[in-house]
């Protein structure tokens, strides 16, 4: 069984050297074959480790300087509650949108569930709209 402290050093790494790093290996380290994942801004993500790399490299190839800052987090059972800003600069194709040039700075919400060492499921929230509106595909208000 994963303690609560436990399962937020495995978040805490898969977010440093997954996310910042770009270190996809980490992915079969820490995420089961079976993850789901539910919600996501919007995104599709496909399930397991190979659905996350998919994932992290759509946006490390979009924002080739990004960086997954922890603002908080805290576990509480099986669930690790993590919210994270993601900063970098848009130089790559994103979804459809060409490079524009432009920083962005974008906040998520994800609860993951650790169970023996690895994330089973996770859901996840972050500001699109926000992204979007950064990189000038939807005007501001």
């Amino acid at each position: 069984m994963t303690t609560p402290e436990e399962a937020k050093e495995i978040i805490r790494r898969w977010n440093e050297e997954g996310w910042n790093k770009g270190n996809y290996d980490v992915a079969y380290e820490v995420i089961s074959p079976d993850m789901k994942v539910h919600g996501a801004g919007g995104q599709i993500v496909n399930m397991g480790p190979e659905g996350l790399i998919e994932l992290i490299k759509t946006w490390r190839t979009a924002f080739p300087d990004g960086h997954m800052a922890v603002d908080d987090i805290f576990a509480e059972g099986d669930i690790v509650v993590i919210r994270n800003t993601w900063s970098g600069t848009h130089k790559g194709d994103f979804y459809g949108i060409a490079p524009t040039g432009n920083s962005v700075s974008v906040s998520s919400i994800g609860f993951d569930r650790v169970v023996d060492g690895k994330v089973v499921e996770g859901w996840g929230e972050l500001d699109m709209l926000g992204m979007m509106q950064q990189l000038g595909a939807i005007p501001k208000q």
